[in-house]
């Protein structure tokens, strides 16, 4: 073992009280990543069945590995930053840069290499909590087993690890760049302000983030509302970039408020030291954007998609469930009906570009074709076609596709998609309208000659009545489910209610992975201040002053955190508000933003409540 390998070994084992946190925050992203992994290897392996769990896996994946890059970046920096002088003395007495570059880096591998395949291999055990909610949501059929690996683990160790080490070397950099005395001295005090590429990093990413909130201007549906969601996480990206300089002004914003001598000095302290600051506001308010932007965005979809199904049906009366070929002529026959539409639901899978057949599975689409039939709608179905004419479904091989799926695909009248049908062998369709209310419908629509030509027994399983009440009493007389539009629409969207407790739970376990991150960030930031504290004690502030300033400085840091959160949040919301519903109030989950933004103020609170956490000497 090399002399540098000792030092880091021996660095890691004298510093292990400051190495808990970011083991901790990479034990975490471990799970995280492996169960998220675990996922889209069982999608995969079970083929065409779990063609849902893949897609749902995927976006979870995407957004899990932005929060864990994130995250366990400032957990890193953040602990390291507590050792600048350290690695200042280090260099003193004689250190090269590289030598400090290789120690640091060291470290951070044996802390990544124990603690994330020990994450990832709880995450790939502890997923399988997961299977009677992905059953009961309808992502996965009864029975469904989840397919366990190695492979899971060995990704989350090979996504962490460049992940610490590149947060390692940003920590360090400010210290190996300068001379050996002046890095001594500025690991006391922190350097005002930031530098200029940290600046215009902050200001372009704060423009993308407020372009891509008002996208839906742009792009309409829920493309544009989806990118309008990624705004919030910009924003926030953009306040921890700039976090010094924002967080300074705004305690000095704070400072003008009465106190006395312990606030006073709580408030100097965080506006002196608003880089350690930053590393603990970040995540908090990340976990309130987050939170809040995802439950806004499944609140709104589901408004959008009541009102649009609401919009779209002009039926008087509807008969749903298993419906054949006898049962459908004798209530289109019933005394009183005067119009009786047949639609049926087909499983298939659309594959959006060609080029992406090298993909296998992942770049195939599970959905389910609304099958329209031949004598057309009547009037009760209307989908609101913007361009071309669902008559056209008649001829085999046709599509109707929504405008949201248009802009996906990037293919409009005339252009034609690949389908996989129940037979399993790819067959192109023609895209022969384009209509725009794919959140109540779908995003594709067919006539039944298609599925019908591909072997497919196309079987109605709601029948759209025109009718009189006394036609809707002689249809119930035949024993069949009738319902009005009303609760039809009701039904329909609450069939979703499963998937969208599925993506709680996810989101759940997202938010605990950033709470305990900022708890972690919390205990690290107050426990390398023992010799501040101590220097205190011994000018003359008293234990109680000690505590009350970081009672004071908890309650900054909440207030930072949570003025920072909402204020990324409203773009997000009205964005999205925008793209699915229009010019309409936004449906905020209030309740969502409640509790989140309770649990940002009482998380540093209850930390500098815990004596614990307090290392204020006892001389």
């Amino acid at each position: 073992m090399s002399a540098t390998w000792r030092l880091a070994r021996s660095g890691a084992m004298a510093h292990l009280p400051s190495l808990v946190g970011p083991f901790v925050v990479l034990a975490l992203a471990g799970v995280l990543v492996s169960g998220a992994g675990v996922l889209v290897e069982s999608g995969l392996r079970t083929g065409g069945d779990a063609g849902f769990l893949v897609a749902l896996a995927s976006s979870f994946s995407g957004t899990a590995l932005l929060l864990v890059i994130f995250v366990v970046s400032s957990t890193v920096s953040l602990a390291l930053r507590q050792r600048q002088r350290d690695f200042a003395l280090l260099r003193a007495v004689g250190a090269t840069r590289g030598q400090v570059r290789q120690l640091v880096s060291r470290e951070v591998t044996l802390i990544t290499l124990v603690a994330a395949p020990l994450g990832g291999l709880v995450g790939l055990l502890a997923v399988g909590r997961l299977t009677p909610i992905l059953e009961s949501s309808g992502m996965v059929d009864p029975g469904f087993e989840l397919s366990l690996s190695p492979v899971p683990v060995l990704s989350a160790f090979v996504l962490l690890l460049p992940v610490a080490y590149l947060a390692a070397r940003l920590a360090t950099r400010g210290t190996l760049r300068t001379s050996p005395t002046a890095a001594v001295a500025q690991s006391v005090v922190e350097p005002a302000g930031i530098g200029p590429v940290r600046r215009t990093s902050a200001l372009v990413v704060a423009g993308l983030g407020l372009a891509a909130a008002f996208s839906p201007v742009f792009m309409p549906g829920t493309m544009g509302a989806a990118l309008a969601a990624v705004s919030a996480f910009l924003l926030i990206s953009a306040a921890a970039l700039a976090g010094p300089v924002l967080v300074a002004w705004l305690v000095r914003v704070l400072s003008r408020l009465p106190g006395g001598p312990a606030t006073q000095l709580a408030l100097a302290n965080t506006r002196g030291f608003s880089r350690r600051l930053t590393l603990v506001v970040v995540p908090l308010a990340l976990a309130l954007g987050v939170g809040t932007v995802q439950a806004t965005v499944d609140e709104t979809v589901a408004v959008a998609g009541t009102r649009q199904l609401e919009d779209g049906l002009k039926a008087d009366a509807i008969v749903t469930g298993d419906l054949d070929a006898i049962t459908v002529d004798a209530v289109s026959s019933a005394p009183g009906v005067d119009a009786a539409v047949p639609l049926a639901s087909v499983p298939a899978q659309v594959m959006l570009d060609e080029e992406d057949a090298f993909m296998g599975a992942l770049a195939w689409e599970p959905l389910q074709v609304r099958a329209l039939p031949a004598a057309g709608v009547d009037g009760l179905f209307d989908p609101d076609v913007v361009d071309g004419s669902l008559a056209a479904l008649n001829e085999p091989d046709t599509v109707a596709i929504s405008r949201d799926a248009k802009f996906e695909a990037m293919k409009g009248i005339g252009d034609e998609l690949t389908f996989r049908w129940d037979d399993g062998k790819p067959v192109r369709a023609t895209i022969v309208a384009v209509y725009e209310r794919g959140l109540g419908f779908g995003d594709y629509l067919t006539g039944e000659a298609t599925p019908a030509a591909h072997g497919v027994n196309v079987r109605p399983d709601t029948l759209l009545l025109r009718t009189s009440d006394a036609g809707a009493a002689a249809v119930a007389d035949l024993g069949v489910t009738v319902t009005d539009e009303q609760k039809y629409v009701a039904a329909a969207v609450s069939a979703g209610d499963g998937q969208r407790d599925l993506s709680t739970v996810l989101l759940l376990c997202l938010l605990v992975f950033v709470l305990v991150a900022a708890a972690n960030a919390l205990v690290l930031a107050t426990a390398g201040r023992r010799d501040e504290f101590t220097l205190l004690w011994r000018t003359g502030a008293t234990r109680r002053q000690l505590r009350r300033m970081l009672l004071v400085e908890s309650l900054v840091i909440a207030v930072c955190a949570w003025l920072i959160g909402t204020l990324a949040i409203i773009p997000a919301v009205i964005g999205v508000s925008a793209g699915l519903l229009g010019a309409a109030v936004p449906p905020v989950a209030w309740t969502t933003y409640g509790g989140m933004a309770a649990v940002v103020a009482a998380t540093p609170v209850s930390i500098a409540l815990t004596g614990k956490t307090q290392p204020i000497t006892s001389q």
